[in-house]
């Protein structure tokens, strides 16, 4: 495979003759962009059809055409990215001796791991980091400044470089939220909510928002997330991992108690007894937060959230949503819609 300028090709010879596909490109370019490649290679017509699409899907339509034309499938596909190794290699070793130079004169510091570790757990849990350290209880954004000094210099831009640590920072506060006992489809969510309005953030103002926005709704999340684990039993703690691996199925007591390996009776009990609700009713919770999460960050009409969640038709739903929350799914949107974050 071969890249010309962000068109890649395949080029494959055999027995004298040729196969060319392509070309491909794996990000949008401008009219202008297409134009340059039609007066380069004598192109006319509709030249802004070139495909747009992926490494991966292209390697694999390669190896299915390769196939059936030579009846040999290829396990690998050699890819000429443009760069040799021993150049790439070299450089990177010259770029961490000057790195380290700038570091030094302009004392340029990473946060240590154990320092980023403590923060990350108090943006999500609210709690003290490792080793019983403290950290300032600061308001988000000077927390988000914190973050951007300690990320180092990603780009000698600075409107780059706050971006490549709001993508750093928005990754790992993921993770640390899902660790915590948020639930993955919603952490995920908010993630790519997020990433998509900072690809379209018109200057630094609205980058550094958008963070702090993410920031804090994580933190609702992860800190409501714990508070909900705490001091519960094993089978309680179980209980809540198997909702919430299944939420978009229909879920019963009996179902969740065979998988957790006690008497449906017993379960229902020990599991009202330390959360202060019934097995569905905090099955219907869950299922209502998504909703809400769904309602707040898309435009999915409400009969197909309702129907995603397994709680159709949509009369169900709705009664089951304002019994949760005093509110229809259809007021609950009108007076929720976050207008922080893109239509998706």
């Amino acid at each position: 495979m071969h890249n010309d300028g962000g068109y890649w090709y395949y080029v494959f010879h055999s027995d004298g003759r040729y196969v060319i596909w392509g070309p491909v490109v794996f990000e949008e370019h401008s009219k202008y962009d297409y134009r340059l490649y039609g007066n380069k290679y004598g192109v006319k017509g509709e030249i802004c059809r070139i495909p747009l699409g992926d490494i991966w899907t292209m390697e694999e339509t390669i190896a299915f055409a390769h196939g059936l034309l030579y009846e040999k499938y290829e396990t690998g596909i050699e890819i000429d990215y443009g760069i040799e190794e021993e150049w790439f290699q070299s450089e990177i070793s010259a770029k961490s001796s000057e790195y380290e130079l700038q570091k030094a004169e302009y004392s340029r510091e990473h946060h240590s791991f154990a320092r980023e570790n403590q923060m990350w757990k108090w943006f999500v849990e609210g709690k003290a980091g490792i080793d019983g350290m403290n950290i300032r209880q600061m308001k988000t954004d000077n927390l988000f400044g914190d973050v951007v000094r300690g990320a180092g210099v990603m780009s000698e831009s600075p409107r780059k470089n706050l971006e490549y640590a709001a993508v750093s920072g928005i990754t790992l506060i993921t993770r640390y939220a899902i660790a915590a006992g948020v639930d993955e489809n919603v952490a995920y969510a908010l993630s790519d909510v997020a990433l998509q309005k900072l690809s379209k953030a018109a200057d630094v103002m609205e980058i550094e928002s958008t963070m702090i926005y993410t920031f804090q709704e994580f933190m609702r999340l992860g800190r409501k997330a714990v508070a909900k684990t705490d001091n519960h039993s094993l089978y309680v703690e179980r209980s809540r991992e198997y909702i919430a691996a299944h939420i978009y199925e229909k879920l019963s007591v009996p179902e969740i108690a065979g998988a957790v390996g006690l008497h449906p009776v017993y379960l229902s009990r020990i599991f009202a007894g330390e959360t202060g609700m019934t097995l569905m009713a905090y099955v219907m919770r869950e299922k209502v937060q998504i909703s809400c999460n769904l309602l707040k960050y898309s435009n999915r009409p409400v009969a197909v959230i309702a129907e995603y969640m397994n709680l159709s038709p949509q009369s169900y739903f709705t009664r089951v949503f304002r019994k949760v929350t005093g509110e229809t799914p259809a007021s609950y949107r009108k007076t929720h819609r976050d207008k922080n974050f893109p239509d998706s």
